[in-house]
């Protein structure tokens, strides 16, 4: 990596949306790991606790691509205002639910914060980045993120210890405090191209489509791992094992996005997609064998290798794809097919779990993975909208 690409991928601006989704990914993690163990302690349900997730994807689902949208019309500054606000509301009032159902509704406004905070932010990664080195600055982008991932579970158990939710709840009220602290520092001019937003508000990006459908076919399979290979382990008597996936899989996925976060600028974005949802095709099928020490190790390593590369190429995807008047639009389409595929996938590998197997069930994921493979490879004829810089 040059000099100069250094400099173009750690501006200001790209730092503060660096610093953006770090912040609301531990943020939402700290949340994210304990409410399931407030739920149960107020005597929720297993089914409650399922409600949670499905409540705020589902809302994210559905509000990211008309956020992409906003972004192109009104700038992202304007857009992550609210969802900081939404953020610190909803902690302050975790504070005082005191039922299952309470904190349930309560995702809602995760939810809402997730979706008008992360979308601006890798809107703003993609516009304010260098085509040249654009792959680069989303890869860095979602590598900040991943480490949000790797500090919030321990964070979490960590605030637990010393006191319990509501030291919790008021940390995650800080972090929306950070969070403003950081978005107001942005200059006015970079907070989006409002000026050339589109003059109509249309749902979603017909440009992003074809990619953003391929996207859904390869995370159909996604929510199975962390829903049921633990099941799976445990059930074959590979607890140990399960350990080391868990250990290894987020340690090589920020090792692996770290060194390879500007390969996409050199071979090519659609290139690197596809190899890399081959790569997560190929974990699907690693994991659903008989449980070991050495094929789950084996299925951490694949499966984060090709994860660490696919969404953030994607997304450099679709904005080179876009017209420049809707590239927020086409991110926040991209952004809900990931969310979109998570739900179906919950549901139908859930099903075919029941009344087959958990392995039927992940080979079912790889086989929706290699279609998506196939719906990727279809896209190729399509010719980016903007030329992209030479590399320097």
């Amino acid at each position: 990596m040059s000099l100069l690409g250094s400099r173009a991928v750690f501006t200001p601006v790209l730092l503060a949306c660096y610093a953006t989704t770090a912040a609301v990914h531990v943020a939402s993690i700290v949340l994210n790991t304990l409410l399931p163990f407030h739920v149960v302690d107020l005597g929720g349900t297993k089914t409650q606790v399922g409600l949670l997730f499905s409540v705020m994807t589902i809302v994210s689902m559905f509000l990211r691509p008309t956020v992409g949208g906003w972004v192109d019309r009104f700038g992202a500054r304007p857009v992550i205002a609210p969802g900081i606000a939404a953020l610190a509301l909803t902690s302050l009032a975790l504070q005082l639910a005191t039922t299952p159902v309470a904190i349930i509704v309560l995702m809602v406004g995760l939810g809402v914060a997730n979706g008008l905070i992360t979308t601006p932010a890798s809107v703003l990664s993609a516009l304010s980045s260098p085509p040249a080195h654009r792959g680069e600055a989303l890869g860095t982008y979602y590598l900040a993120g991943s480490l949000g991932i790797a500090v919030g579970p321990p964070l979490a158990f960590g605030l637990r210890a010393l006191g319990g939710m509501p030291l919790a709840f008021a940390v995650v009220t800080a972090f929306a405090v950070l969070l403003a602290v950081i978005v107001a520092r942005l200059p006015s001019n970079v907070a989006g191209p409002a000026a050339a937003g589109p003059r109509r508000l249309p749902l979603i990006s017909r440009s992003a489509l074809p990619v953003s459908f391929a996207l859904v076919l390869s995370t159909i399979g996604h929510s199975s791992v962390f829903a049921f290979l633990p099941l799976y382990a445990v059930g074959q008597g590979q607890t140990a094992a399960l350990a080391w996936f868990f250990v290894v899989y987020p340690a090589w996925l920020i090792l692996w996005r770290a060194l390879l976060r500007g390969v996409s600028d050199r071979l090519g974005h659609l290139r690197v997609s596809l190899c890399a949802m081959s790569v997560v095709a190929l974990a699907y099928v690693i994991i659903a064998l008989p449980p070991t020490p050495l094929s789950l190790t084996l299925a951490a390593l694949v499966l984060a290798s090709g994860n660490a590369l696919l969404y953030p190429t994607l997304a450099a995807l679709v904005v080179e794809r876009a017209p420049e008047r809707e590239r927020g639009l086409a991110l926040g389409t991209l952004s809900g097919a990931w969310d979109l595929g998570v739900v179906v996938g919950s549901v139908l590998l859930g099903a075919v779990a029941d009344h087959f197997s958990y392995a039927t069930g992940f080979a079912v994921g790889s086989v929706f993975a290699a279609l998506g493979v196939c719906a990727l490879a279809l896209t190729a004829t399509r010719r980016p909208l903007t030329e992209p810089l030479p590399n320097v």
